[in-house]
């Protein structure tokens, strides 16, 4: 009678040993895509970096799932000192980011450089 109630706790102990803990889930984001979230470890609110452009959010995690270097700011309009990059295939469950982009060179002025000037153009 005695081994039996060992038995039972015991054999719970060891199913409950023997059950992995789920892993968390890989972030949700469409293939080929940069993903932001508002908050960390991939929750909150998601939205895309566009392919061309900036995105200004409170980014708290992101996922690179392009071919292109992300690059993150601590301001707005992806300018300004950076808070970080992330290279194709890398994720970050704790960033914190004001703005993104996976397009340092558009337009007159290299976003990605921290420059804010126009460069001059040589005189003819």
């Amino acid at each position: 009678m005695y081994r039996s109630r060992l038995v039972i706790p015991l054999s719970v102990a060891l199913l409950w040993i023997a059950v992995p803990v789920e892993a968390q889930a890989k972030p949700a984001c469409p293939d080929g895509a940069a993903c932001v979230w508002t908050k960390k470890d991939f929750q909150g609110s998601r939205a895309q970096i566009p392919p061309g452009g900036c995105i200004d959010s409170t980014i708290r995690s992101a996922v690179n799932g392009t071919d292109k270097v992300l690059q993150f700011f601590l301001s707005g309009g992806c300018a300004g000192a950076r808070a970080g990059h992330l290279q194709p295939g890398e994720e970050n469950p704790q960033i914190d980011a004001r703005s993104a982009t996976a397009d340092c060179a558009n337009g007159p002025v290299d976003q990605c450089s921290g420059d804010t000037e126009t460069p001059e153009t040589p005189a003819p």
